[in-house]
C-alpha cells in the first residue's frame, strides 16, 4: 500500500465482511477506519511537522493490523495479543467495548511503537516524538462522535454520558493517550535495537499485550452476574450496531 486511501479501502473490506458474517471483528475495525480518516484529514490539514512522514507511519501502523487479520483469516499465525483479540469474536458474551478495547489493545500497545520505529532509520527516532504526540490531539477530536455511536448501541454507556453530561469521553482520551505513552517508549526501544534482534522486541511487547488483553476478557471488577445484565443492556444486533459505527446508519 502507498496511500492512507488504500487503507480506508481494506479497512471497509474488513468491515462489510463483518456484516456480512455478523461478526464482531467489525466493531474496532469501525473505530480504526474513523480514527484513519482523521488523520488523515489533519495530514491534509498540515496539522504535523512532517506529514510525508506521517502517511508512511499510518501505512506501516495500518498494515501490521492488515497482515494479522490476513493471517489469522486464513488459519496462519499472527501475534499473540491480535490471536485474542480475534478469537475473542466468537464469544458471544463479551460486551461491545471488550471487542474494542482488545482491538485498541494490540493495536497501539504493540502495533503503533513498533510501526513508528521501522519508518525512521536506526536509534534516530526522536524527531518523530512531536508528531507521534500530535496524533492524539487530532484523533481526541471524534472521540465525541465514537462516543455518541456507542450511545446507541451500549445503553450503559448513555446512562454515564447523561449522568457526567459527556465528560466521559476523558477516560476515552485518557486511555488512547496512556496507551500512546506506553506505545512510544516500545518505538524508542525498538529503535535503539539491532534489526537481528526487533523480533525478540516485538514478541516481548506482544507478551505484554497478550497479558493486557486477557485481563480486558476477564476483568476483576465484571462479574459473570454483571456481565450478564449488561450484556442485556446492549443491542444484539451485530450489523446495524457496524452500520451505527461507521456512521452509515442513523438512529
Amino acid at each position: 500500500m502507498k496511500t492512507i486511501d488504500e487503507v480506508l479501502k481494506k479497512l471497509d473490506e474488513i468491515i462489510l465482511w463483518s456484516k456480512e458474517n455478523q461478526s464482531p471483528i467489525g466493531y474496532f475495525a469501525c473505530i480504526y477506519r474513523i480514527m484513519t480518516a482523521q488523520v488523515l484529514k489533519g495530514i491534509q490539514q498540515k496539522k504535523f511537522e512532517d506529514n510525508p512522514r506521517m502517511i508512511l507511519l499510518d501505512i506501516a501502523f495500518a498494515q501490521r493490523y492488515l497482515e494479522a487479520w490476513d493471517s489469522y483469516s486464513k488459519g496462519k499465525k499472527c501475534t499473540n495479543s491480535w490471536y485474542l483479540a480475534f478469537e475473542a469474536t466468537k464469544n458471544k458474551n463479551l460486551l461491545i467495548l471488550q471487542h474494542i478495547f482488545l482491538g485498541m489493545n494490540a493495536h497501539i500497545n504493540l502495533d503503533l511503537g513498533i510501526s513508528a520505529a521501522t519508518i525512521m532509520p536506526y536509534r534516530k527516532i526522536n524527531p518523530l516524538k512531536k508528531d507521534f504526540g500530535n496524533i492524539n490531539n487530532v484523533i481526541a477530536s471524534i472521540n465525541q462522535k465514537v462516543q455518541d455511536s456507542l450511545n446507541k448501541i451500549c445503553y450503559p454507556v448513555d446512562l454515564i454520558d447523561k449522568i457526567s453530561s459527556g465528560k466521559d469521553n476523558i477516560v476515552l482520551d485518557f486511555a488512547i493517550s496512556k496507551a500512546r505513552e506506553t506505545s512510544w517508549a516500545t518505538a524508542v526501544i525498538a529503535s535503539n535495537t539491532p534489526l537481528f534482534l526487533r523480533s525478540s522486541v516485538i514478541n516481548i511487547v506482544d507478551y505484554a499485550a497478550a497479558k493486557v488483553a486477557s485481563q480486558i476478557l476477564n476483568p476483576r471488577i465484571l462479574t459473570p452476574t454483571l456481565a450478564k445484565e449488561l450484556k442485556k443492556c446492549e443491542s444484539n444486533d451485530v450489523v446495524k450496531n457496524i452500520e451505527i459505527l461507521s456512521g452509515t446508519k442513523n438512529v
